[in-house]
């Protein structure tokens, strides 16, 4: 698939493609500085809650991106090896963290250091996979994944419903988390050359299409949560939904199945309608038509302008130009704007930079911008400082190449300090731990 489907996607693509390749190699330098022994660190903010203490290596959905990244980067040239050796690093993270049991560790993202993570422990497999196509050696990786597949059939499958559960024990279906385990068990078939995961992988695909809107002003729109494996909940995320489209793109063009292709253009057609004029999309959006704004994701929106780009579609007004344009000094991009409640001043978490976050941003950019980036000669980062809120007092938020720090403007109190070598964070109260 490329982005060149009509001449509107030709022009509104290529007209900032070479900020893209800028934006590309800034994030590669600071994704280093995210780097400690054993594989990516950092702090994680959410809208579900935030992980602010453990900031220590996680295998979640960071590695979704970083490796496809690095392996579209790589594609298996020797003539870049910068690039190789970090694809080649960032699967040795992962194998490196897989427990006996198949699952990973640190894969609950705003939950870590837990495991048992949904969907980020396909999520993570799916960045190996994508990182074996291109490289030397299938074995290894493939067997990695194999047990970790093998692990969330056997911890997640419902065999009575013929579907995945987002819990152990409680049945309920997240029709995003089951396109992103659809898409790892086909593509560790196309990889294998084995046909064992299929039908498991067509049962998903045919659960997030069961709870597709299929009329009126959201249709195409797919459900957040069906508890109890009964009708959706009414709540439609754009981010989510935008999460199940290039599954099922990919699933349409290996099984040949129409409808998985059609459900997917419906979903574009349903954040096309949803954008905001600033090119931003809201949190939710509810059936009865009301609508959550905040926070809008900076960093994560490279899903969803994923999305479009492989869709062969424009993007909408202003949403490429607002996703370049939020990068920060340091080369990460913000989570977000609008976690907090004061539309003067930003709350903090908006500009606490995550790993999990940027790897949307990178994996888009490797995407689209990539084949001009060369070998990946040195960038100058600089030092982002802002002004924001923390607990209704005046902060400022400060990051380093080798740290982020949070300390109160009236009397440079420090409130929160991470040294990114460090698996922990401090904070100087459970008020600010906690998020």
């Amino acid at each position: 698939m490329d982005s060149g489907g009509s001449t509107g996607a030709v022009d509104g693509w290529t007209r900032l493609k070479a900020r893209g390749t800028e934006a590309l190699r800034r994030l590669d330098g600071w994704l280093q500085t995210m780097r400690q022994p054993g594989g990516y660190g950092g702090p994680v903010v959410h809208w579900w809650r935030h992980s602010l203490m453990f900031a220590g290596p996680a295998v979640d959905w960071r590695y979704e991106g970083i490796l496809a990244g690095y392996a579209l980067l790589a594609n298996g040239h020797e003539d870049q090896p910068l690039w190789n050796a970090r694809m080649r690093a960032a699967m040795e993270d992962v194998r490196s963290q897989q427990r006996h049991d198949g699952a990973y560790r640190g894969s609950g993202f705003e939950r870590n250091p837990g495991t048992h993570g949904t969907p980020h422990e396909a999520a993570a497999s799916l960045g190996l996979l994508a990182a074996a196509s291109v490289a030397t050696d299938l074995s290894w990786p493939l067997g990695v994944a194999k047990a970790n597949l093998d692990h969330l059939i056997d911890a997640y499958w419902d065999e009575a419903g013929q579907s995945f559960n987002d819990h152990r024990t409680v049945t309920g279906r997240v029709p995003n988390k089951l396109a992103t385990m659809a898409e790892a068990l086909l593509e560790y078939g196309r990889l294998a050359g084995s046909e064992t995961y299929v039908d498991k992988a067509r049962a998903a695909l045919d659960t997030v299409l069961r709870y597709q809107v299929p009329d009126g002003p959201y249709a195409g729109a797919v459900h957040q949560y069906a508890p109890a494996a009964a009708a959706g909940d009414g709540r439609l995320f754009p981010y989510y939904n935008a999460r199940c489209v290039v599954p099922l793109l990919k699933a349409a063009e290996f099984l040949g199945v129409k409808r998985y292709a059609d459900a997917a253009g419906n979903i574009v057609e349903f954040l096309t309608r949803t954008v905001n004029p600033d090119g931003s999309w809201p949190q939710i959006v509810y059936g009865s038509g009301r609508r959550a704004e905040g926070p809008r994701w900076v960093a994560g929106a490279a899903d969803i302008l994923r999305c479009y780009y492989l869709y062969q579609r424009p993007a909408p007004a202003g949403a490429l130009e607002r996703f370049l344009g939020g990068q920060l000094e340091s080369g990460a991009f913000p989570t977000a704007e609008g976690f907090g409640a004061d539309a003067t001043i930003a709350d903090w978490h908006d500009f606490v930079p995550v790993a999990g976050w940027n790897d949307k941003a990178f994996r888009f950019l490797a995407e689209w911008a990539g084949d001009a980036l060369g070998d990946g000669s040195a960038v100058q980062l600089g030092t982002v400082e802002r002004e924001v809120l923390c607990d209704r007092t005046p902060c400022l938020w400060r990051e380093t190449e080798t740290e982020m720090r949070l300390e109160t403007l009236a009397k440079r109190a420090l409130w929160y300090h991470w040294k990114k070598a460090a698996p922990w964070a401090w904070a100087h109260s459970v008020r600010v731990a906690g998020g």
